[in-house]
């Protein structure tokens, strides 16, 4: 009897993409800061501030800010914030269901 074939698997194989650090949409939304400043602000005298330093601050914070969450992070988390609503994981409550009832109407 034959053994079974085998064949290499990379072990993180569904790991999220990262350059430098950060997620593509990340690292896309710095990068289109960057160009935007530089087509507004590139004849400015104070042109290197708005073209590379905030740039390079907003990719900083990124990567400090999203460091150990999960992919797309920010955009739940902004949708979470934006969006009215009462969220309980308690039983229902006449309070909680007037509330509900008001955001519907």
């Amino acid at each position: 009897m034959e053994g079974l074939k085998t064949s290499r698997v990379h072990r993180k194989l569904d790991a999220r993409l990262k350059i430098l650090g950060l997620e593509i949409m990340d690292l896309l939304a710095v990068l289109m800061l960057a160009a935007i400043s530089n087509l507004f602000l590139g004849r400015v005298k104070l042109a290197p501030v708005f073209v590379i330093l905030i740039p390079s601050i907003l990719a900083v914070t990124l990567y400090i800010v999203k460091r150990n969450k999960p992919e797309g992070f920010l955009f739940h988390w902004l949708r979470y914030i934006s969006t009215p609503g009462v969220y309980s994981a308690a039983e229902n409550n006449q309070k909680i269901e007037e509330k509900r009832r008001r955001l519907i109407a």
